[in-house]
């Protein structure tokens, strides 16, 4: 289990010789390459001069070793973790077993709900992270806590309809449902507070009043504290951060680039205030840190300019208060200050893998790769272009140095060292990778890892670009190396919203892990979670994966959650479904609405959903209010808008259906019953809605618009004159928009009042059943556009299967737009069975609505 690795075994008051002695003969027994120990006290021998070992093993954490180990990212855990691995034959997440009481966060592994704000996620895990724990953006066997506002969101309703069965061999742990002021009372307190106080209503997945529930429980949270953040409070803590007091008296300004919610800002403030320091509202150049997300912007400028103004991330502060040691960002890791506001240009294509390194350093060496630009692959295969190694050792390196061999002689992946991609992270260009320092591995068997955490930012490459393309954004995915978090993780997929209720025995597939451990502890396996179809040989043989280690996943047929084909199933319905529930919380109020509603929920639903909602709809004949607006009649509405990927930037209520409608805009929900003429979206997206609507509309706005006219709706006609909606449109708000479109102007395209509705005018298309979606959605998509036949065509071919065609450019030809990934077979069949046969991908459909023209079929034919 532990080859390959060396150990550091601290003894302590807390770590006997006796206990140091029965732990060297254990690790020894599983083949750790190196066994030392010391006493904390000794500091006649430092093991990180020259680097020397690759895990520590301590209850303390004062030695001389301490400081190093954790900029290098070096693993540091408790005796319980080796003796916890080797009882259930797997490496165990290390930071669980962190013996740094600073560490609160150690024992908690996050997820947060989909209708979070994006930045208010970003931070909750980067905090999560900092103080020791781990986060994952699905819901997986382990989750401890789920960050959410209601109880009716897709992870909440699949968090609590799972039963906790601790006979079963991988039991899913009991998750509890938090609110985010959970996470921000424990930064500003600096410790892990009770979750009780804060847990959302552990109620049926249905119940309707589980929003309203969770504002009595805030309301709760504000009367039992005195410390008002805004319109939260936190509990007092006198003993918080002590030893901190590098901040006191400093002036903080914290950059509106992290784009944070209310709450999320005051939380930070609250932090700052606790530190000592104060935040000030206006930029001015009397402050002394600048806190931001991007390199970019006038007050970043300003700051870099003032050399007595310390810039930095939110990171960078974590790391103060956990360490309590005062290290400049620009001496500190290189993630600890402001990123660059667009992609490196040549990284956009490259696929980067890693081998050999673990723990922390894997994870930061991940968020190297996808902050710059490339594709992070568990796996290896000869598609990817880099691979990241420490030492000259391991299948993955096996592979690329002599399977996959070029014309030329020369393999095809590359091999480096981590330096290459951190010094490409601090001159943000592609460097060249022949240099003898990033193609060194070292002369000992530790490799290069524990090397890692050295490189400093380059002052000279720290201005604003020139130019702003492509944004950088966090990673929310994953923040544990795929050795840690994936061992045994299981991505508890959705389940039908019919059968999300507490009785229930199955909420979608698990994944399960391989039993058979073997000698590299390295994951190299992609996780492809709701997919039914089975891989080739070819691609097995395609993809070199570590040897079976119990961090390895293989799915199965069956699980205690269910098959795979049921999983696929049910998470196409939950989407659907959860449009229903959504649509149901906004006309719950409406017995008209809700007779129709109820029609189409029919086949569904449960008898105890349906005593539910009936009862919801008595409550809303003899109890609902009138609103006290006027709605002006659609026809008399100068704007009638529909809205897509506005679920982050605003959440409309009945009462501000109503507003907007009596100050003259019509936001509606289905494009069967009215014809809009404005779409509202926050950048440019693949959306049903978004496709379908650029076939009606005449401008795409910025959901800020919205925002803002609620904001200083008076009831009346006026308020619209006081925002020119032109002044909103996406591509003034969104300047990446064009780019994203792949047109010239948005408004150009906007103009082409001839084309919408009819660019697929004369076209008949085939479609394939694999395509991403299904068909029903693409063809509506496509008949909007003008397609008036398509035939639906399975993915086995035969020659009763019908296949439509049609004259393009004086040419008959039949169109076949299928999946590049499944439809591998189907495409080489339709070639050779239709002599004028065309194969393309949707992405065809997709960029001939963006352009609103028929694009060439070169560029996209499969």
């Amino acid at each position: 289990m532990f080859q390959g690795y060396t150990f550091l075994i601290i003894k302590s008051k807390e770590l006997s010789d006796t206990e140091a002695a029965q732990l060297e003969t254990v690790l020894c027994r599983h083949n750790a390459t190196k066994v030392y120990s010391k006493d904390e006290f000794d500091n006649s021998t430092n093991y990180f001069d020259p680097p020397s070992i690759t895990h520590i093993v301590t209850n303390s954490i004062d030695f001389i070793e301490y400081s190093q180990a954790q900029k290098s990212m070096i693993p540091i855990v408790t005796p319980e973790w080796v003796h916890n691995s080797v009882s259930q034959s797997i490496m165990l997440p290390i930071k669980s077993y962190n013996p740094n009481p600073d560490y609160f966060f150690r024992n908690c592994f996050v997820c947060c709900a989909d209708n979070l704000p994006q930045g208010d996620k970003e931070l909750i895990y980067a905090a999560v992270q900092a103080f020791g724990g781990n986060y994952l953006d699905v819901l997986s066997k382990y989750t401890t806590h789920l960050i959410a506002m209601d109880m009716t969101n897709e992870k909440s309703i699949i968090a609590s309809s799972l039963i906790h069965d601790p006979n079963c061999k991988d039991p899913v742990m009991d998750i509890k449902i938090v609110l985010p002021h959970w996470i921000d009372h424990c930064l500003v307190t600096g410790r892990k507070l009770d979750e009780k106080k804060y847990t959302l209503p552990d109620s049926d997945s249905f119940d309707m009043n589980a929003s309203d529930q969770a504002g009595e429980l805030l309301n709760e949270i504000k009367n039992d504290f005195h410390v008002p953040i805004l319109n939260d409070s936190v509990p007092l803590s006198s003993d918080s951060f002590k030893g901190v007091d590098y901040f006191h008296g400093k002036r903080f300004y914290l950059c509106s680039d992290f784009n944070l919610s209310q709450r999320s800002a005051n939380s930070i403030k609250a932090l700052i205030e606790k530190l000592g320091g104060v935040i000030v509202s206006t930029y001015s150049e009397d402050i002394d840190i600048y806190l931001g997300k991007y390199r970019s912007g006038e007050t970043y400028k300003k700051s870099r300019q003032n050399k007595r103004i310390i810039v930095a991330n939110l990171q960078w502060l974590y790391s103060i208060i956990v360490t309590k040691k005062w290290v400049l960002p620009s001496n500190s890791n290189i993630l600890y200050y402001p990123l660059p506001s667009k992609h490196i240009e040549e990284f956009e294509n490259l696929k980067i893998s890693i081998s050999n390194y673990s723990g922390d350093s894997r994870a930061y060496l991940s968020r190297l790769i996808t902050l710059m630009g490339a594709t992070f692959t568990k796996t290896l295969t000869r598609e990817n272009d880099f691979l990241v190694c420490a030492k000259p050792e391991g299948k993955k390196y096996d592979a690329a140095m002599s399977k996959w061999i070029g014309i030329d002689g020369k393999p095809e992946v590359q091999v480096v060292n981590h330096m290459w991609l951190e010094d490409c992270f601090i001159q943000w260009m592609k460097l060249g990778h022949f240099d003898a320092k990033y193609t060194n591995f070292g002369n000992s068997g530790l490799g290069m890892e524990p090397l890692i955490g050295g490189a400093h930012l380059d002052d000279e490459k720290l201005d604003e670009p020139t130019e702003d393309n492509t944004n950088v954004t966090g990673n929310v995915d994953d923040s544990m190396s795929e050795d840690e978090s994936t061992q045994s993780r299981k991505i508890i997929q959705p389940t039908t919203l019919a059968k999300a209720k507490r009785e229930v025995t199955s909420s979608g597939d698990l994944m399960k892990f391989a039993e058979n451990p073997t000698e590299e502890n390295e994951d190299a396996i992609s996780i492809n979670s709701l997919s039914s179809s089975t891989p080739s040989k070819s691609d097995i043989s395609a993809e070199i994966d570590s040897p079976k280690t119990p961090n390895n996943f293989v799915e199965t047929n069956v699980s205690r959650y269910g098959g795979r084909s049921a999983a696929k199933k049910a998470a196409a319905k939950l989407h659907d479904n959860m449009s229903d529930l959504n649509a149901y919380l906004k006309m719950s109020k409406s017995s008209k609405k809700m007779k129709n509603y109820m029609n189409e929920l029919e086949n569904t639903v449960n008898p105890k959903r349906k005593h539910l909602q009936e009862t919801n709809d008595s409550k809303t004949d003899t109890g609902s209010e009138g609103l006290d607006v006027k709605r002006l009649r659609t026809d008399e509405c100068g704007i009638i808008a529909i809205m897509t990927g506005c679920e982050q930037d605003i959440e409309l209520t009945k009462s501000d259906y109503a507003k907007l409608q009596s100050i003259g805009i019509k936001v509606i929900t289905d494009l069967s019953k009215h014809t809009p003429n404005t779409l509202i979206a926050p950048k440019i997206l693949r959306t049903e809605k978004f496709l379908r609507s650029l076939s009606k509309v005449c401008r795409i706005v910025h959901p800020s618009y919205i925002v803002n006219v609620l904001a200083n709706a008076e009831n009346n006609g006026d308020t619209l004159s006081l925002y020119r909606i032109d002044d909103y449109a996406l591509d003034k708000v969104n300047p990446s928009a064009n780019t994203d479109l792949g047109v010239k102007s948005l408004q150009t395209l906007l103009s082409k009042k001839s084309a919408r509705g009819n660019l697929l005018d004369g076209i008949s298309l085939n479609l394939s059943k694999n395509l991403n979606g299904g068909t029903e959605v693409i063809s509506r998509i496509l008949q909007d556009h003008g397609l008036k036949e398509y035939k639906e065509v399975p993915a086995t071919l035969t020659k009763k299967t019908p296949i439509c065609s049609c004259k393009y450019k004086s040419k008959e030809v039949s169109i076949l737009i299928a999946n590049k990934t499944k439809d591998v077979k189907l495409v080489a069949s339709f070639k050779k069975s239709h002599s004028n046969g065309v194969v393309l991908s949707w992405d065809w459909c997709v960029r001939s609505i963006f352009a609103m023209e028929l694009q060439k079929f070169d560029e996209f034919e499969l």
